[in-house]
């Protein structure tokens, strides 16, 4: 079970922040009846933070409480400590 939440932390820390992927595009042409590749192309894109992510976080943390019931204090210190989470995350 403890395994599992990790995993699930680690992949919500990854949407949390934001990360590139590669996306690769090959074009095919028929010569002599066969297959032959014409070109490749791989495009990096980006997908941005998401903030879906981050509340679920929160929810997920221990000894957080309700963000509706918290001070302006709190929050402060709760950002703090999720912004220095998400710097740790590659």
């Amino acid at each position: 079970m403890k395994a599992t939440r990790d995993l699930l932390t680690k992949i919500l820390l990854k949407k949390a922040k934001g990360y590139r992927y590669s996306e690769r595009t090959d074009e095919y042409a028929v010569e002599g009846g066969e297959k032959v590749l014409v070109r490749s192309r791989t495009v990096t894109k980006s997908m941005p933070p998401d903030v879906s992510a981050i509340k679920v976080l929160i929810a997920l943390s221990e000894g957080v409480p309700d963000i509706e019931q918290m001070t302006d204090e709190q929050l402060a210190e709760e950002k703090v400590r999720l912004i220095k989470l998400l710097e740790g995350v590659d």
